[in-house]
């Protein structure tokens, strides 16, 4: 991966040196092996290479020159092989292309007709100083980050902030409406960032700058596949297989064999099996042994799981997992003596935006620590198998009723193995989702259900501020609903979890956690052409009465033992509480400076986070029984930390 950036000066002015200069030197941090830039008449490139992640990366030279015009690239395509075919690369040729070079050739053989044909997850910046043009283009679904600023008489765009604040005369100014909204978990305006004037350019779009005009497009769309029918349930299994293999191997290109986290759950062993596949079939020639990581509780934790039926320490399915495949080497790692803010303010400064959620950063830095000293730089996930292989299908219950599918709503209601009559199962999942989000809230409120009452139940945002900055009435207008308790149909549920504000702007927080570790982490099961398959085919696949995730789980029926394929779910850092409290007084101290600051104190409901401390369980809390406030004590004071942190970097007073 690399780092980017790009001036145009739509005034015509010569780019200044000084200019390039400054923005190539604000990217070093993400770009430690190599760093270049060039000035074409008033416009300016720059190029940083972070470190060599495929055997294709050490040919990488820019930004690429050609006659008027210029191109960088950051990113790594999958299926190379097809996009070497279609532009008539010979293979022997192909060996020393870099993605750069090969994503340069389809644009200069196809233009914008190129964007399709790119896959995998990459953004380009193309400069035409004979057109006086310049245009900037992101892969769907999932794209490296691009951000800019737009002025009359200049455009300006860079991989980070940090590329454009290097001009002296851009300020870098905290955006109080982006950080209102962000509170409350509403990242709908995908595009903004935390910065005044500065924007992202979201995955699956394009920019089209010239001197007298912006034009901005969204290329790609998910939902537009045409619809895949099959006579046999079967196919559909044979189908996924077939993508999943090809999935995984594309994104197997590494230098040396890469690592993966792994636990109980079907997605990361899912991709670990077909890993130790590809290795058998001697894909991309790697020779080393497929490691994994696997995230166990530290001593401290008091074996209480927030969620029913979850588990907190997955070593046991994992453990079978290794038993079953005997080439497969798993690591459990502890992160003992680590803090839940581990690194956190490494990380803010790396992504310049606060981290979504602390509790998950602690064990992330021990087990990318543990792949770096394994001598890897590449870890494959199963982040995205939630949304294509393993999607549940739960919310297609209002669906079925709305088409009068009533026979098959009560089978599927009937063969729920939870404790509950089908009056209530009726009402929980088929009446109150279609019920208007402030019903939802306010039964919520009445029941002291904290999950599904908004962000008055996991925010530590200040009524007041929130008032002031029209969070509600935002939210309503972007049709976004924090009970999270409205979703209506499984179409609308998979659209929510591929296509969101938080997803884009993690763009740069994936940026910083590859800076901070030398680390590329890749996710095979969010590839497009699977994420497209498990669009197009008929819901029911994913689900029968009484077995969920029903796709992923005929297809590893075989290849995965029993205590992963009936393992409940699991519950990731489930030690948080115990973290925690170990740190106590160290957090209650940070409350306490921001209470001293009169601007902060106002953005946060300073009162019930003391009233939170000062009532601090001795457990770990699972509902309102533990601790009113149980919700805010598990998310919500640590996005307070994060956040207030954030804009005492920004604001200088760390």
């Amino acid at each position: 991966m690399s780092a980017i950036s790009a001036i145009f000066q739509r005034d015509g002015a010569p780019v200044a040196k000084d200019d390039v200069d400054r923005m190539a030197a604000s990217l070093r941090i993400h770009a430690k092996r190599k760093l270049e830039n060039r000035r074409l008449d008033n416009f300016g490139l720059t190029w940083g290479q972070a470190a060599l992640f495929t055997p294709h990366d050490r040919f990488d030279q820019q930004p690429i020159m050609s006659g008027n015009a210029g191109f960088v690239f950051s990113g790594f395509l999958t299926y190379r092989g097809d996009l070497e075919n279609a532009l008539g690369i010979e293979s022997q040729r192909a060996k020393t292309m870099s993605d750069g070079a090969l994503a340069h050739r389809a644009w200069n053989a196809w233009g914008r007709e190129a964007l399709p044909r790119l896959e995998g997850d990459w953004a380009f910046i193309a400069c035409d100083a004979e057109r006086q043009t310049l245009f900037a283009a992101t892969s769907p679904l999932m794209a490296p980050s691009l951000v800019y600023h737009v002025a009359p008489d200049r455009f300006v765009m860079a991989s980070a902030p940090k590329g454009i604040f290097a001009l002296p005369d851009i300020p870098r100014e905290v955006d109080e409406q982006h950080v209102a909204d962000a509170l409350t978990l509403n990242l709908e305006d995908a595009e903004q960032t935390f910065f005044k004037g500065i924007s992202l350019l979201c995955a699956g779009h394009w920019i089209a700058v010239s001197r007298s005009a912006v034009e901005k497009h969204r290329w790609y769309e998910v939902g537009a596949v045409e619809p895949v029918r099959f006579v046999r349930d079967e196919e559909y299994v044979e189908a996924a297989d077939a993508l999943t293999r090809d999935a995984v191997d594309t994104h197997m290109r590494a230098v040396r064999t890469p690592a993966c986290t792994v636990s109980a759950g079907l997605d990361s062993s899912t991709v670990a099996v077909y890993a130790l596949d590809a290795l058998h079939r001697d894909v991309h020639d790697l020779t080393d042994p497929l490691l994994g990581f696997t995230h166990v509780p530290g001593k401290d934790w008091d074996g209480r799981v927030f969620g029913k039926s979850r588990i907190g320490d997955e070593s046991g399915p994992v453990k079978a997992l290794a038993g079953m495949y005997p080439d497969f080497e798993v690591e459990f790692v502890d992160s003992e003596g680590m803090a839940l803010d581990t690194e956190l303010d490494k990380v803010i400064r790396l992504a310049e935006m606060p981290l979504p959620g602390w509790n998950n950063l602690h064990w992330s830095v021990a087990i990318r620590q543990r792949v770096l000293a394994s001598g890897r730089n590449v870890m494959l996930g199963g982040q995205s198998g939630n949304r294509t292989l393993s999607f549940s299908n739960r919310s297609i219950y209002p669906q079925l009723f709305r088409e009068g599918r009533w026979a098959e709503l009560h089978a599927h209601l009937r063969a729920m193995t939870i404790g509950q009559g089908m009056a209530k199962r009726y009402w929980r999942y088929v009446f109150q989702p279609q019920l208007p989000p402030s019903a939802v809230k306010a039964l919520a409120r009445f029941r002291g259900d904290a999950m599904h009452m908004g962000w008055r139940g996991f925010s530590a945002i200040n009524p007041d501020y929130a008032a002031q900055m029209q969070v509600d009435e935002r939210a309503e207008a972007m049709g976004r609903d924090d009970s999270y308790g409205t979703i209506r149909s499984a179409r609308e549920l998979r659209d929510l979890m591929t296509m969101n504000g938080n997803r884009a702007q993690n763009s740069l927080m994936r940026m910083a956690l590859q800076s901070a570790h030398g680390l590329h982490g890749r996710d095979p099961l969010g590839d497009r052409r699977l994420t497209e398959f498990c669009y197009a085919i008929p819901e029911e696949q994913f689900m029968r009465p009484g077995q969920d995730r029903w796709l992923i789980r005929r297809m590893m029926a075989d290849r995965l033992p029993r205590e992963i394929l009936t393992a409940p779910r699991g519950r990731q850092a489930a030690d948080w509480h115990a973290r925690f409290t170990k740190d106590i007084d160290r957090y209650r101290a940070e409350i306490e400076r921001a209470a001293e600051d009169p601007v902060m104190a106002g953005r946060f409901d300073i009162p019930r986070l003391r009233k939170l401390l000062d009532t601090w369980p001795d457990k770990t809390p699972l509902d309102a029984s533990d601790h009113p406030d149980y919700v805010l004590a598990m998310v919500g004071i640590g996005r307070m930390i994060g956040m207030s942190r954030f804009i005492n970097w920004v604001e200088g007073k760390n």
